[in-house]
Protein backbone atom coordinates (compact mmCIF):
# COMPACT_ATOMS: atom_id res chain seq x y z
CA UNK A 1 0.00 0.00 0.00
CA UNK A 2 1.15 3.58 -0.85
CA UNK A 3 2.64 5.62 1.66
CA UNK A 4 2.47 9.01 2.10
CA UNK A 5 4.11 11.87 4.33
CA UNK A 6 2.84 14.38 6.54
CA UNK A 7 2.68 17.09 3.71
CA UNK A 8 0.70 15.34 1.29
CA UNK A 9 -1.90 14.61 4.45
CA UNK A 10 -2.10 18.62 4.78
CA UNK A 11 -2.66 19.45 1.12
CA UNK A 12 -5.45 16.56 0.72
CA UNK A 13 -7.24 18.18 3.14
CA UNK A 14 -6.50 21.81 2.57
CA UNK A 15 -8.01 20.11 -1.35
CA UNK A 16 -11.10 18.78 0.18
CA UNK A 17 -11.84 21.83 2.31
CA UNK A 18 -11.64 23.43 -1.36
CA UNK A 19 -8.67 25.95 -0.73
CA UNK A 20 -7.64 27.46 -3.65
CA UNK A 21 -4.49 29.72 -2.06
CA UNK A 22 -2.12 29.28 0.80
CA UNK A 23 -0.41 32.90 1.55
CA UNK A 24 2.94 31.78 2.40
CA UNK A 25 6.52 32.82 3.36
CA UNK A 26 8.85 29.33 2.37
CA UNK A 27 11.10 27.68 4.84
CA UNK A 28 13.10 24.24 6.02
CA UNK A 29 10.64 23.55 8.09
CA UNK A 30 7.38 23.69 5.72
CA UNK A 31 9.15 22.26 2.65
CA UNK A 32 7.19 19.29 2.49
CA UNK A 33 3.83 20.93 2.43
CA UNK A 34 4.43 23.48 -0.44
CA UNK A 35 5.75 20.32 -2.20
CA UNK A 36 2.22 18.77 -2.29
CA UNK A 37 0.58 21.76 -3.41
CA UNK A 38 0.07 21.28 -6.78
CA UNK A 39 -0.60 18.23 -7.25
CA UNK A 40 -3.41 19.19 -5.29
CA UNK A 41 -4.20 22.04 -7.41
CA UNK A 42 -3.42 24.47 -4.42
CA UNK A 43 -1.27 28.17 -5.58
CA UNK A 44 1.02 29.02 -3.23
CA UNK A 45 1.18 33.04 -3.14
CA UNK A 46 4.67 33.32 -1.75
CA UNK A 47 4.44 36.63 0.44
CA UNK A 48 7.17 38.80 1.50
CA UNK A 49 6.57 38.93 5.00
CA UNK A 50 4.46 36.56 7.37
CA UNK A 51 2.63 39.03 8.95
CA UNK A 52 1.44 40.14 5.25
CA UNK A 53 0.61 36.66 4.76
CA UNK A 54 -1.74 37.01 8.12
CA UNK A 55 -3.12 39.38 6.32
CA UNK A 56 -3.43 38.17 3.35
CA UNK A 57 -5.70 35.01 4.47
CA UNK A 58 -7.78 37.61 6.85
CA UNK A 59 -8.89 40.09 3.89
CA UNK A 60 -9.59 36.52 1.92
CA UNK A 61 -11.53 35.27 4.48
CA UNK A 62 -13.80 38.68 5.02
CA UNK A 63 -14.41 38.81 1.00
CA UNK A 64 -14.91 35.63 0.33
CA UNK A 65 -16.94 34.78 3.49
CA UNK A 66 -14.76 31.47 3.78
CA UNK A 67 -11.70 30.22 5.47
CA UNK A 68 -8.31 32.16 4.31
CA UNK A 69 -5.06 29.88 4.45
CA UNK A 70 -1.41 30.96 5.58
CA UNK A 71 1.55 28.78 6.00
CA UNK A 72 4.73 29.76 8.21
CA UNK A 73 8.00 28.11 8.77
CA UNK A 74 9.08 27.67 12.29
CA UNK A 75 10.15 30.19 15.22
CA UNK A 76 10.09 33.55 13.21
CA UNK A 77 7.95 32.53 11.37
CA UNK A 78 4.94 32.33 13.18
CA UNK A 79 6.28 34.87 15.22
CA UNK A 80 6.36 37.25 12.73
CA UNK A 81 2.87 36.22 11.45
CA UNK A 82 1.14 36.48 15.03
CA UNK A 83 0.12 40.53 14.19
CA UNK A 84 -1.60 39.46 11.64
CA UNK A 85 -3.37 36.61 13.35
CA UNK A 86 -4.32 38.25 16.45
CA UNK A 87 -6.25 41.25 13.97
CA UNK A 88 -8.44 38.03 12.66
CA UNK A 89 -8.97 36.82 15.84
CA UNK A 90 -10.58 40.25 16.80
CA UNK A 91 -12.53 40.70 14.03
CA UNK A 92 -13.98 37.15 14.07
CA UNK A 93 -11.91 36.42 10.94
CA UNK A 94 -11.80 32.53 9.96
CA UNK A 95 -8.26 31.90 9.01
CA UNK A 96 -6.74 28.88 9.27
CA UNK A 97 -2.42 28.99 10.31
CA UNK A 98 -0.18 25.98 9.15
CA UNK A 99 3.04 26.75 10.98
CA UNK A 100 6.49 24.58 10.44
CA UNK A 101 8.66 23.52 13.77
CA UNK A 102 11.76 22.19 15.18
CA UNK A 103 11.89 18.07 15.41
CA UNK A 104 10.08 17.29 18.81
CA UNK A 105 13.00 15.11 19.18
CA UNK A 106 14.94 17.98 20.02
CA UNK A 107 12.73 19.83 22.66
CA UNK A 108 14.42 21.96 24.81
CA UNK A 109 18.34 21.21 23.07
CA UNK A 110 18.11 25.24 21.40
CA UNK A 111 17.10 23.65 18.37
CA UNK A 112 17.14 25.40 14.99
CA UNK A 113 14.26 28.50 15.47
CA UNK A 114 12.99 26.14 18.13
CA UNK A 115 9.53 27.93 19.31
CA UNK A 116 5.87 26.86 20.63
CA UNK A 117 3.39 28.25 18.68
CA UNK A 118 0.32 26.60 20.06
CA UNK A 119 1.26 28.24 23.03
CA UNK A 120 2.37 31.51 22.09
CA UNK A 121 -1.52 32.21 19.83
CA UNK A 122 -3.84 30.15 22.73
CA UNK A 123 -4.76 33.95 24.24
CA UNK A 124 -6.65 35.03 21.21
CA UNK A 125 -6.46 31.63 18.92
CA UNK A 126 -10.58 29.55 18.86
CA UNK A 127 -7.52 26.29 18.48
CA UNK A 128 -3.95 25.87 18.50
CA UNK A 129 -2.88 22.43 18.14
CA UNK A 130 1.07 20.87 18.17
CA UNK A 131 0.65 18.06 16.40
CA UNK A 132 2.23 14.80 18.44
CA UNK A 133 2.05 11.74 16.26
CA UNK A 134 1.83 11.57 12.54
CA UNK A 135 -1.11 9.57 12.80
CA UNK A 136 -3.14 12.80 14.04
CA UNK A 137 -2.68 15.26 11.34
CA UNK A 138 -5.66 15.28 9.20
CA UNK A 139 -7.99 15.20 12.47
CA UNK A 140 -5.99 18.22 13.31
CA UNK A 141 -6.15 20.03 10.50
CA UNK A 142 -10.17 18.95 10.61
CA UNK A 143 -10.10 20.09 13.85
CA UNK A 144 -8.23 23.67 12.93
CA UNK A 145 -10.78 24.04 10.09
CA UNK A 146 -14.40 23.11 12.29
CA UNK A 147 -13.12 25.86 14.90
CA UNK A 148 -12.14 28.63 11.71
CA UNK A 149 -15.58 27.98 10.53
CA UNK A 150 -17.85 27.33 13.41
CA UNK A 151 -19.50 30.69 15.15
CA UNK A 152 -18.05 32.75 16.18
CA UNK A 153 -15.47 32.49 13.41
CA UNK A 154 -12.08 32.90 14.34
CA UNK A 155 -8.15 31.78 14.14
CA UNK A 156 -7.27 28.87 13.97
CA UNK A 157 -3.40 27.42 14.91
CA UNK A 158 -1.63 23.86 13.61
CA UNK A 159 1.72 23.26 14.13
CA UNK A 160 3.55 19.91 12.78
CA UNK A 161 7.63 19.51 13.78
CA UNK A 162 9.65 18.55 10.73
CA UNK A 163 10.15 15.00 11.49
CA UNK A 164 6.58 14.27 11.96
CA UNK A 165 5.94 16.19 8.17
CA UNK A 166 8.65 14.41 6.94
CA UNK A 167 7.23 10.90 8.26
CA UNK A 168 5.19 8.64 5.98
CA UNK A 169 2.76 5.71 6.36
CA UNK A 170 -0.59 4.52 4.80
CA UNK A 171 -3.56 6.97 5.01
CA UNK A 172 -5.59 3.93 6.77
CA UNK A 173 -3.23 4.78 9.49
CA UNK A 174 -4.80 8.18 10.11
CA UNK A 175 -6.72 8.63 13.06
CA UNK A 176 -10.94 9.30 12.32
CA UNK A 177 -12.59 12.30 13.70
CA UNK A 178 -13.04 16.44 13.04
CA UNK A 179 -15.82 16.22 10.76
CA UNK A 180 -16.35 19.45 9.02
CA UNK A 181 -19.99 20.24 8.49
CA UNK A 182 -21.20 22.77 5.96
CA UNK A 183 -22.53 25.83 7.17
CA UNK A 184 -26.34 25.04 6.24
CA UNK A 185 -25.93 22.04 8.13
CA UNK A 186 -25.22 23.19 11.57
CA UNK A 187 -28.11 26.42 11.23
CA UNK A 188 -30.42 26.78 13.71
CA UNK A 189 -33.38 28.39 15.03
CA UNK A 190 -33.82 30.56 18.04
CA UNK A 191 -36.46 29.98 20.74
CA UNK A 192 -40.24 30.30 19.00
CA UNK A 193 -41.31 32.46 22.28
CA UNK A 194 -38.67 34.29 22.69
CA UNK A 195 -38.68 35.51 18.75
CA UNK A 196 -42.53 36.53 19.81
CA UNK A 197 -41.56 38.57 22.74
CA UNK A 198 -39.13 40.24 20.24
CA UNK A 199 -41.32 40.96 17.73
CA UNK A 200 -43.95 42.23 20.09
CA UNK A 201 -41.28 44.79 21.63
CA UNK A 202 -40.41 45.34 18.14
CA UNK A 203 -44.25 46.80 17.46
CA UNK A 204 -44.54 48.52 20.89
CA UNK A 205 -40.95 50.63 20.70
CA UNK A 206 -41.05 54.42 18.99
CA UNK A 207 -37.01 54.24 18.55
CA UNK A 208 -35.84 51.21 17.47
CA UNK A 209 -32.75 50.14 16.07
CA UNK A 210 -31.38 46.94 14.99
CA UNK A 211 -27.44 46.98 15.01
CA UNK A 212 -25.72 44.05 12.44
CA UNK A 213 -22.16 42.58 13.30
CA UNK A 214 -19.72 39.99 12.36
CA UNK A 215 -22.83 37.63 12.64
CA UNK A 216 -24.63 38.95 9.62
CA UNK A 217 -21.67 38.66 7.39
CA UNK A 218 -20.92 35.06 8.48
CA UNK A 219 -24.62 33.94 7.97
CA UNK A 220 -25.15 34.95 5.19
CA UNK A 221 -28.55 37.39 6.18
CA UNK A 222 -27.99 40.75 4.36
CA UNK A 223 -31.18 39.90 2.48
CA UNK A 224 -33.55 39.12 5.60
CA UNK A 225 -32.22 42.23 7.48
CA UNK A 226 -33.14 44.17 4.56
CA UNK A 227 -36.45 42.64 4.60
CA UNK A 228 -37.64 43.08 8.32
CA UNK A 229 -36.05 46.56 8.31
CA UNK A 230 -38.00 47.25 5.36
CA UNK A 231 -40.88 45.30 6.81
CA UNK A 232 -41.31 47.08 10.10
CA UNK A 233 -39.92 50.27 8.87
CA UNK A 234 -36.61 49.83 11.60
CA UNK A 235 -33.39 52.08 11.01
CA UNK A 236 -30.40 49.83 10.73
CA UNK A 237 -27.01 50.29 11.84
CA UNK A 238 -24.12 47.81 11.02
CA UNK A 239 -20.62 47.38 11.62
CA UNK A 240 -17.26 45.77 10.92
CA UNK A 241 -17.97 42.57 8.97
CA UNK A 242 -21.52 43.55 8.95
CA UNK A 243 -20.96 46.99 7.02
CA UNK A 244 -22.96 47.25 4.33
CA UNK A 245 -25.45 44.27 4.80
CA UNK A 246 -28.03 47.42 4.47
CA UNK A 247 -26.50 49.25 1.86
CA UNK A 248 -25.93 52.85 3.31
CA UNK A 249 -27.54 54.27 0.95
CA UNK A 250 -30.76 52.75 1.82
CA UNK A 251 -32.96 55.61 3.29
CA UNK A 252 -33.40 53.41 6.62
CA UNK A 253 -29.44 52.87 6.88
CA UNK A 254 -27.81 54.79 9.90
CA UNK A 255 -24.20 55.13 8.87
CA UNK A 256 -21.49 55.46 11.96
CA UNK A 257 -20.30 58.45 11.60
CA UNK A 258 -23.30 59.89 12.51
CA UNK A 259 -24.60 56.68 14.49
CA UNK A 260 -25.25 58.67 18.20
CA UNK A 261 -28.43 60.37 17.39
CA UNK A 262 -29.91 56.66 17.31
CA UNK A 263 -27.71 54.04 19.42
CA UNK A 264 -27.55 57.03 21.86
CA UNK A 265 -31.12 57.52 22.35
CA UNK A 266 -32.92 54.07 21.09
CA UNK A 267 -35.80 52.73 23.21
CA UNK A 268 -35.23 49.42 21.92
CA UNK A 269 -32.21 48.06 20.56
CA UNK A 270 -32.06 44.63 18.30
CA UNK A 271 -28.45 43.53 18.03
CA UNK A 272 -27.82 40.72 15.09
CA UNK A 273 -24.07 38.63 15.84
CA UNK A 274 -23.23 42.43 17.00
CA UNK A 275 -20.35 42.27 19.32
CA UNK A 276 -19.94 45.68 21.41
CA UNK A 277 -16.25 46.69 21.58
CA UNK A 278 -14.37 49.83 22.55
CA UNK A 279 -14.17 51.72 20.35
CA UNK A 280 -18.20 51.98 21.21
CA UNK A 281 -18.09 52.36 24.85
CA UNK A 282 -18.51 48.38 25.19
CA UNK A 283 -22.22 49.50 24.57
CA UNK A 284 -22.09 52.14 27.04
CA UNK A 285 -23.16 55.90 27.12
CA UNK A 286 -22.65 58.32 25.72
CA UNK A 287 -22.17 56.04 22.57
CA UNK A 288 -25.07 53.85 23.37
CA UNK A 289 -28.24 54.06 25.49
CA UNK A 290 -28.39 52.67 29.20
CA UNK A 291 -32.43 53.45 28.70
CA UNK A 292 -32.95 50.99 25.88
CA UNK A 293 -34.40 47.83 26.11
CA UNK A 294 -31.93 44.99 24.87
CA UNK A 295 -32.18 42.23 22.81
CA UNK A 296 -29.40 40.15 21.50
CA UNK A 297 -29.68 37.47 18.42
CA UNK A 298 -26.62 35.42 18.07
CA UNK A 299 -25.13 32.02 17.40
CA UNK A 300 -23.65 31.82 20.97
CA UNK A 301 -24.73 32.36 24.42
CA UNK A 302 -21.94 33.67 25.58
CA UNK A 303 -22.16 36.64 23.62
CA UNK A 304 -25.49 37.30 24.77
CA UNK A 305 -25.54 39.86 27.66
CA UNK A 306 -21.93 40.29 27.82
CA UNK A 307 -21.77 43.67 27.78
CA UNK A 308 -25.18 44.94 27.73
CA UNK A 309 -28.20 44.03 29.84
CA UNK A 310 -30.13 42.03 27.14
CA UNK A 311 -33.89 41.49 28.21
CA UNK A 312 -34.08 39.15 25.46
CA UNK A 313 -31.47 36.81 24.30
CA UNK A 314 -32.20 34.45 21.30
CA UNK A 315 -29.30 32.07 20.87
CA UNK A 316 -29.45 30.68 16.97
CA UNK A 317 -28.28 31.75 13.61
CA UNK A 318 -28.87 35.38 12.88
CA UNK A 319 -30.19 34.35 9.13
CA UNK A 320 -32.83 32.16 11.07
CA UNK A 321 -33.81 34.06 13.56
CA UNK A 322 -34.74 37.07 11.22
CA UNK A 323 -36.31 34.99 8.88
CA UNK A 324 -38.62 33.79 12.37
CA UNK A 325 -39.07 37.32 13.23
CA UNK A 326 -40.73 37.99 9.51
CA UNK A 327 -42.98 35.14 9.34
CA UNK A 328 -43.77 36.25 13.23
CA UNK A 329 -45.02 39.51 12.09
CA UNK A 330 -46.72 38.41 8.51
CA UNK A 331 -48.99 35.22 11.12
CA UNK A 332 -49.73 38.53 13.87
CA UNK A 333 -50.52 40.62 10.63
CA UNK A 334 -48.74 43.51 12.40
CA UNK A 335 -48.80 47.01 10.95
CA UNK A 336 -46.06 49.27 11.02
CA UNK A 337 -46.53 51.50 7.91
CA UNK A 338 -47.22 54.46 10.68
CA UNK A 339 -44.01 53.98 11.39
CA UNK A 340 -42.74 55.23 8.01
CA UNK A 341 -43.25 58.88 8.70
CA UNK A 342 -42.58 59.14 12.34
CA UNK A 343 -39.96 61.40 13.85
CA UNK A 344 -37.55 58.76 15.08
CA UNK A 345 -37.31 57.52 11.01
CA UNK A 346 -37.36 61.42 9.35
CA UNK A 347 -34.98 61.44 11.60
CA UNK A 348 -32.15 59.58 9.61
CA UNK A 349 -32.69 61.38 6.19
CA UNK A 350 -32.30 64.85 8.26
CA UNK A 351 -29.24 63.74 9.84
CA UNK A 352 -27.74 62.04 6.83
CA UNK A 353 -28.57 65.43 4.86
CA UNK A 354 -27.14 67.65 7.72
CA UNK A 355 -23.97 65.27 7.85
CA UNK A 356 -23.08 65.12 3.92
CA UNK A 357 -23.58 68.89 3.99
CA UNK A 358 -20.96 69.69 6.89
CA UNK A 359 -18.64 67.48 4.90
CA UNK A 360 -18.80 68.97 2.03
CA UNK A 361 -19.15 72.56 3.33
CA UNK A 362 -15.76 71.29 5.10
CA UNK A 363 -14.10 69.67 2.08
CA UNK A 364 -15.07 73.24 0.17
CA UNK A 365 -12.57 75.12 2.81
CA UNK A 366 -10.07 72.53 2.09
CA UNK A 367 -10.51 72.00 -1.51
CA UNK A 368 -7.61 73.76 -3.27
CA UNK A 369 -5.31 74.12 -0.48
CA UNK A 370 -1.60 72.65 -0.88
CA UNK A 371 -0.37 70.50 0.91
CA UNK A 372 -2.91 68.63 0.07
CA UNK A 373 -5.84 68.52 3.13
CA UNK A 374 -7.35 64.75 3.74
CA UNK A 375 -10.89 66.49 2.90
CA UNK A 376 -9.90 66.54 -0.78
CA UNK A 377 -7.96 63.53 -1.12
CA UNK A 378 -10.40 61.42 0.28
CA UNK A 379 -13.70 63.12 -1.29
CA UNK A 380 -11.84 62.77 -4.89
CA UNK A 381 -11.16 58.83 -4.10
CA UNK A 382 -14.84 58.38 -3.33
CA UNK A 383 -15.63 60.40 -6.62
CA UNK A 384 -13.67 58.49 -8.67
CA UNK A 385 -13.25 54.57 -7.31
CA UNK A 386 -16.17 52.03 -8.87
CA UNK A 387 -19.68 51.51 -6.65
CA UNK A 388 -18.52 48.15 -5.53
CA UNK A 389 -14.73 48.67 -5.01
CA UNK A 390 -12.68 47.08 -1.99
CA UNK A 391 -11.18 49.78 0.33
CA UNK A 392 -8.42 48.59 2.48
CA UNK A 393 -8.09 51.35 5.25
CA UNK A 394 -4.48 51.25 6.56
CA UNK A 395 -4.02 54.61 7.29
CA UNK A 396 -4.21 56.36 11.34
CA UNK A 397 -4.92 59.82 10.16
CA UNK A 398 -7.02 59.41 6.73
CA UNK A 399 -9.02 56.43 8.72
CA UNK A 400 -11.42 58.89 9.90
CA UNK A 401 -11.87 60.60 6.77
CA UNK A 402 -12.79 57.47 4.52
CA UNK A 403 -15.19 56.78 7.54
CA UNK A 404 -16.81 59.58 6.66
CA UNK A 405 -16.62 60.11 3.20
CA UNK A 406 -17.43 56.46 2.37
CA UNK A 407 -20.81 55.11 1.45
CA UNK A 408 -20.58 51.09 2.36
CA UNK A 409 -22.78 49.33 -0.17
CA UNK A 410 -22.20 45.63 0.47
CA UNK A 411 -20.49 43.32 2.96
CA UNK A 412 -16.89 42.44 2.44
CA UNK A 413 -16.20 46.37 0.83
CA UNK A 414 -14.29 48.30 3.79
CA UNK A 415 -11.63 46.04 5.17
CA UNK A 416 -9.77 47.44 8.13
CA UNK A 417 -7.42 45.74 10.88
CA UNK A 418 -10.08 46.22 13.41
CA UNK A 419 -10.16 46.65 17.15
CA UNK A 420 -6.16 45.13 17.44
CA UNK A 421 -5.37 48.51 15.25
CA UNK A 422 -1.44 47.88 13.32
CA UNK A 423 -0.80 49.86 10.57
CA UNK A 424 1.04 48.00 8.00
CA UNK A 425 -1.88 45.54 6.80
CA UNK A 426 -3.43 47.32 3.82
CA UNK A 427 -0.68 45.45 0.76
CA UNK A 428 -1.13 42.05 2.37
CA UNK A 429 -4.97 42.87 2.75
CA UNK A 430 -5.27 44.35 -0.68
CA UNK A 431 -3.63 41.11 -2.00
CA UNK A 432 -6.57 39.03 -0.31
CA UNK A 433 -9.47 40.92 -1.37
CA UNK A 434 -8.45 41.07 -4.87
CA UNK A 435 -7.71 37.11 -5.37
CA UNK A 436 -10.81 36.78 -3.61
CA UNK A 437 -12.80 39.18 -5.64
CA UNK A 438 -10.62 39.71 -8.89
CA UNK A 439 -13.30 41.85 -10.63
CA UNK A 440 -13.23 44.48 -8.47
CA UNK A 441 -11.21 47.64 -8.03
CA UNK A 442 -9.05 47.37 -4.65
CA UNK A 443 -7.96 50.34 -3.03
CA UNK A 444 -5.62 50.25 -0.30
CA UNK A 445 -5.80 53.81 1.75
CA UNK A 446 -1.96 53.66 3.93
CA UNK A 447 -0.37 56.52 5.83
CA UNK A 448 3.85 56.83 4.66
CA UNK A 449 4.01 54.94 8.36
CA UNK A 450 1.62 51.74 7.04
CA UNK A 451 4.07 51.43 3.74
CA UNK A 452 6.89 51.52 5.51
CA UNK A 453 5.98 48.32 7.36
CA UNK A 454 4.57 46.63 4.73
CA UNK A 455 5.28 48.36 1.32
CA UNK A 456 7.46 45.47 -0.16
CA UNK A 457 4.42 42.91 -0.70
CA UNK A 458 3.78 45.76 -3.78
CA UNK A 459 6.38 42.98 -5.45
CA UNK A 460 4.41 40.05 -4.58
CA UNK A 461 1.06 41.87 -6.25
CA UNK A 462 3.01 42.53 -9.18
CA UNK A 463 4.68 39.20 -9.47
CA UNK A 464 1.17 37.70 -9.39
CA UNK A 465 -0.11 40.38 -11.54
CA UNK A 466 -2.75 42.20 -8.80
CA UNK A 467 -3.64 45.12 -10.07
CA UNK A 468 -4.32 46.67 -6.86
CA UNK A 469 -3.97 51.02 -6.01
CA UNK A 470 -2.36 52.15 -2.74
CA UNK A 471 -2.67 55.56 -2.17
CA UNK A 472 0.34 56.71 0.57
CA UNK A 473 -0.89 59.64 2.69
CA UNK A 474 2.71 60.74 2.88
CA UNK A 475 2.49 63.92 5.41
CA UNK A 476 6.40 63.02 6.68
CA UNK A 477 5.79 62.01 10.24
CA UNK A 478 4.48 58.50 12.35
CA UNK A 479 0.46 60.32 12.75
CA UNK A 480 0.04 64.29 12.80
CA UNK A 481 1.79 66.68 15.26
CA UNK A 482 0.07 65.61 17.92
CA UNK A 483 1.85 62.69 18.20
CA UNK A 484 5.31 64.67 18.40
CA UNK A 485 3.40 67.07 20.83
CA UNK A 486 2.26 64.00 23.23
CA UNK A 487 6.26 62.52 23.47
CA UNK A 488 8.21 66.16 23.28
CA UNK A 489 10.39 64.08 20.27
CA UNK A 490 9.36 64.74 16.51
CA UNK A 491 8.08 61.56 14.78
CA UNK A 492 8.92 62.66 11.66
CA UNK A 493 10.49 60.61 8.46
CA UNK A 494 12.42 62.05 5.46
CA UNK A 495 10.46 65.12 3.91
CA UNK A 496 8.26 64.02 0.97
CA UNK A 497 10.31 60.48 0.23
CA UNK A 498 9.26 59.18 -3.52
CA UNK A 499 7.49 56.07 -2.40
CA UNK A 500 6.55 55.98 -6.28
CA UNK A 501 10.03 56.09 -7.16
CA UNK A 502 10.67 53.63 -4.61
CA UNK A 503 8.40 51.07 -5.85
CA UNK A 504 8.63 51.76 -9.87
CA UNK A 505 11.68 49.33 -10.12
CA UNK A 506 9.48 46.17 -9.09
CA UNK A 507 6.69 46.74 -11.48
CA UNK A 508 4.40 49.26 -9.78
CA UNK A 509 3.12 51.51 -11.22
CA UNK A 510 3.85 55.22 -10.05
CA UNK A 511 1.84 58.63 -9.43
CA UNK A 512 3.51 61.80 -7.43
CA UNK A 513 0.46 63.74 -6.60
CA UNK A 514 1.34 67.26 -5.35
CA UNK A 515 -1.31 69.86 -6.29
CA UNK A 516 -5.16 68.41 -5.58
CA UNK A 517 -6.25 68.92 -9.18
CA UNK A 518 -3.59 66.07 -9.94
CA UNK A 519 -5.51 63.23 -7.53
CA UNK A 520 -8.20 62.28 -10.04
CA UNK A 521 -6.13 62.34 -13.08
CA UNK A 522 -3.72 59.91 -11.00
CA UNK A 523 -6.38 57.99 -9.96
CA UNK A 524 -7.85 57.22 -13.65
CA UNK A 525 -4.12 56.30 -15.11
CA UNK A 526 -3.17 53.97 -12.16
CA UNK A 527 -6.82 52.19 -12.36
CA UNK A 528 -5.95 51.93 -16.00
CA UNK A 529 -2.73 50.69 -15.83
CA UNK A 530 -3.31 47.10 -15.73
CA UNK A 531 -0.48 46.75 -12.91
CA UNK A 532 0.02 47.42 -9.00
CA UNK A 533 0.02 50.96 -8.05
CA UNK A 534 1.11 53.31 -5.82
CA UNK A 535 -0.06 56.77 -5.16
CA UNK A 536 2.12 59.04 -3.63
CA UNK A 537 0.21 61.93 -1.85
CA UNK A 538 2.12 64.61 -0.65
CA UNK A 539 0.53 66.25 2.92
CA UNK A 540 1.28 67.87 5.95
CA UNK A 541 1.56 66.92 9.41
CA UNK A 542 -0.77 69.99 10.36
CA UNK A 543 -4.58 68.09 8.81
CA UNK A 544 -4.92 65.97 11.70
CA UNK A 545 -7.51 62.86 12.36
CA UNK A 546 -10.84 64.50 12.35
CA UNK A 547 -13.61 63.27 15.21
CA UNK A 548 -14.61 59.44 14.30
CA UNK A 549 -18.24 60.54 13.96
CA UNK A 550 -19.96 63.96 15.30
CA UNK A 551 -23.48 63.54 15.85
CA UNK A 552 -24.28 67.73 14.69
CA UNK A 553 -26.48 67.86 17.84
CA UNK A 554 -23.68 69.00 19.58
CA UNK A 555 -21.38 66.64 20.68
CA UNK A 556 -18.14 64.58 19.49
CA UNK A 557 -18.82 60.45 19.62
CA UNK A 558 -16.37 57.88 19.10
Amino acid sequence: MDKVDGGALICRILKEQNVKYVFAIGGGHVIPIINHMKENDIQLIHMRHEQAAAYAADAWSRVACEPGVCLVTAGCGLTNAMTGLHVAASTNSSVVCLSGQHPNTEDGFESFQEAYGSDLVKSFAKYAKRVTDWSTINRDLRMAFRAAKLSPQGVSLLEIPINILLNAGSVQEQKPGGKIFDQEALRSQGDPLQVERAVELLYKSERPLFAGGDGVFWSNAEAELREIAELTNTPVYCRRSGQGALDEAHPLAVRGAWKKPFSGSADLVIAVGFKFWSGEKFGQPPTWTDKATYVQIDSIAERVGWHVPAEIGIVGDPKLVLRQMIDKIKEMKLNFAARAGSKWNRQVGQIRKKFEQTIFDRAKQHANITPIHPDRLVKDLVSTIDNDAIVINDSFTLSGYVSQWLTVHSTGQLVDAGPFGPVGAGVGMGIGAKLANPGKQVVVVSGDGGIGIGGMDLETAARYELPITVIVYNNSSWGANEGSNLTGIPLTMLPDIRYDKVFEPLGVHGELVKQPEEIIPALERSFSSGKPALINVISSDEYGHPSLGVDFLGSTQV
